[in-house]
């Protein structure tokens, strides 16, 4: 397995930042984007988007600092990790965002932003950039409802990609809608497919991307916001419908259990392990108990890498 593949380099932050033509006015973009090679000048990059934040900024000024935020978390040092976070929640606290037209706007900038800068990697793969996002997904989830809606909407961008390779996006606007829909995407792939011809990574995407739209929409009993702003889909599907989630992922989950191999053994064991605790599990609770927002996955993010 790559241990590098999560990995974010100050060179794809300074690329990014040559991008975001809306930040220059806020600070000297050029110089930074030239300067951006150690942790110090990282904190210097954060430092700055704080004063930004006490300015009357655009929906596409703060879209950026979404994304420059995002990045930073990934780059930090684990010694400034709190410091990080504390900018990424202070970048999705800065408004009331919750407007399908600004919701679906802000996600198409990450989503953008970052398939570039996974891009400019030589080995990439297609879903690197996913990868990127899934690691600070969680945070952005709890830093408040706007990050929760963005991260839905990148969720089932996920999926689609994932489970749709190649064809053209039917998704008119990044809001997501609910479990059945989702399902209507997973439902044509073959478990044969994904065993045959995805890496561990790709799967670890696509079940990471489902167990935490389960976990954040529709066992998520924290969502009374969102509902006063319109949204829908805070529920599980159809009984009828959620037996066939089900099922599918446990067939996917046996399968992966007998094809384990010596050399990725304990990677395949995490994955059927996480499918166990962050999907069938959470899909036979009972309405009593509430799920976690962010998922359990640290131990299986360690053996992937």
């Amino acid at each position: 397995m790559d241990a590098n593949v999560k990995n974010f380099k100050n060179l794809q932050l300074r690329k990014v930042l040559t991008r975001l033509g809306s930040l220059n006015g806020c600070y000297n973009c050029e110089e930074l984007s030239e300067q951006l090679e150690t942790l110090e000048d990282s904190q210097l990059l954060c430092g700055e988007l704080a004063k930004v934040l006490k300015r009357d900024l655009s929906l596409k000024e703060i879209s950026s600092l979404y994304c420059t935020a995002i990045m930073l978390l990934l780059l930090g040092d684990p010694e400034i990790l709190s410091e990080r976070l504390d900018l990424l929640n202070e970048c999705f606290n800065y408004s009331d965002m919750l407007k399908p037209t600004m919701v679906d706007y802000a996600t198409r900038e990450l989503l953008d932003n970052f398939k570039f800068a996974a891009s400019l990697d030589e080995e990439h793969e297609d879903y690197d950039y996913m990868l990127y996002l899934l690691t600070a997904i969680p945070h952005i989830i709890t830093a408040s409802e706007t990050g929760k809606m963005i991260s839905l909407g990148l969720l089932r961008a996920f999926i689609f990609e994932l489970t749709s390779p190649g064809l053209e996006s039917p998704i008119i606007m990044h809001i997501y809608r609910n479990i059945s829909e989702l399902w209507q995407m997973i439902k044509p792939v073959k478990v044969d497919t994904i065993l045959d011809e995805w890496s561990l990574h790709k799967i670890y995407a696509f079940i990471k991307s489902f167990g935490l739209i389960l976990a954040t929409a529709a066992l998520n009993t924290n969502n009374t916001a969102l509902k006063q702003a319109g949204y829908r889909g805070f529920e599980l599907s159809q009984t009828e419908t959620q037996i066939e989630i089900s099922e599918w992922f446990k067939l996917l989950k046996n399968k992966l259990d007998e094809k384990q191999t010596k050399d990725i053994a304990k990677s395949k064991s995490m994955l059927v392990r996480f499918i166990d605790f962050n999907i069938l599990n959470l899909l036979t609770e009972t309405g009593n108990e509430v799920a976690s927002e962010a998922g359990n996955d640290a131990a299986l993010r360690n053996e992937l890498n």
